[in-house]
């Protein structure tokens, strides 16, 4: 898949601003008063899976039993390549950003991990030591359980079980959606969408509705399967445009709406580009007489 750089939008993009239905964006500021000051829905993106959802009182006071309480400062590891994977753990609060090591030592980041999602559950299929990494993107709050306690909560709580089975199906849905979005978006539909999807879940910055995002460049590109330099150009394009802040190692939010209305231009495009390349195949061959 070719870059389209943003360049190629920026004769259109106030024609195809205005041609975007204006309601939806009315009606989200009409039911979520947030939406003016910054923040995202997060019914732009399917919520993703808590663990612990619809458990009884009886059922959290034994989950909680069986744990124990661990904090982390943002930039700090949870747990390394290497080491010995004998525990799991669900996270609280903050965000964790899952990684690992290529053959020449360089980190890729795979996921971002939210509150009210579990990791190190490879653990759980007799992995003997890790082979990825933990790093604290906020300072978090972490449950830790032993592996055999876990096991034993599975087999005792059928809740439990269902909402691990369903966790486990969501992220595989959301590496699928990810392989799809590599071979059918363009990179800067997949920076903005990545960008958006992870601001709904940012909390305000300095009492100005600003999300920010403790990601590196280098980060940002791993997610979405992108170059750095490509992804950074494409940062430094948003940033000209007024729709982000680029700090050292965090990204900030100016405009979530903005930001939205922009996906939202570049999908357009995209879907106008399809249907032309499709009514060019679609021309007969023309004979020209000898």
């Amino acid at each position: 898949m070719s870059v389209a750089p943003f360049s190629r939008f920026d004769s259109q993009y106030k024609a195809i601003q205005a041609a975007i239905p204006r309601s939806i964006t009315e009606s989200q500021s009409a039911s979520d008063p947030s939406h003016e000051n910054g923040s995202a829905s997060h019914s732009h993106y399917p919520q993703r899976v808590q663990l612990f959802s619809g458990l009884s009182e009886v059922e959290m006071k034994t989950i909680n039993a069986a744990a124990r309480s661990l904090r982390k400062e943002r930039g700090e590891f949870v747990y390394m390549p290497g080491d010995r994977a004998n525990s799991v753990y669900f996270l609280k609060k903050g965000r964790i950003k899952l990684s690992v090591l290529s053959n020449s030592g360089k980190e890729i980041a795979i996921d971002i991990i939210q509150a009210g999602e579990m990791f190190g559950e490879f653990a759980l299929i007799d992995e003997s030591v890790r082979s990825n990494m933990t790093q604290a993107l906020d300072d978090v709050t972490i449950l830790v359980f032993k592996k055999p306690d876990f096991v034993s909560l599975l087999k005792s709580q059928s809740n439990l079980a269902l909402n691990y089975i369903r966790m486990v199906g969501d992220r595989r849905r959301r590496m699928e959606k990810k392989l799809s979005d590599i071979t059918s978006k363009e990179v800067p539909a997949r920076v903005c969408e990545l960008l958006h999807e992870l601001s709904a879940y940012a909390l305000p910055a300095g009492g100005r509705h600003q999300s920010l995002i403790p990601l590196m460049h280098q980060d940002v590109a791993s997610l979405i399967g992108a170059s750095r330099q490509t992804t950074t150009s494409i940062l430094n394009d948003l940033m000209r445009r007024g729709f982000i802040e680029l700090g050292r190692g965090w990204i900030r939010i100016k405009s979530l709406t903005d930001l939205q209305r922009y996906i939202s231009a570049l999908l357009f495009v995209g879907v106008q580009v399809f249907l032309h390349l499709r009514r060019l195949a679609d021309i007969p061959s023309i004979s020209f007489p000898t």
